[in-house]
């Protein structure tokens, strides 16, 4: 399953969405604030993490094409 949650850096006060894939909400939740760390360039302390907003259950294998990815 991919979670999407709401979350909020503290330090400019901006919020935003994340997504993250795990097997539980509970999983994603313990995962994600670091991933969202990192893509913000701050510390996990300035995160704060929001509500679930979207659940997305995988279907299938997505692969996407590109040219020269294949020889």
């Amino acid at each position: 399953m991919r979670y999407t949650f709401e979350y909020e850096v503290l330090s400019v006060q901006s919020t935003s969405e994340f997504s993250q894939e795990a097997p539980t909400q509970e999983e994603a939740a313990a995962l994600i604030v670091a991933r969202i760390a990192d893509l913000e360039f701050t510390d996990e302390s300035d995160i704060k993490l929001g509500k679930v907003i979207n659940i997305s259950k995988k279907v299938g294998d997505n692969y996407i094409a590109c040219e020269g990815c294949a020889s």
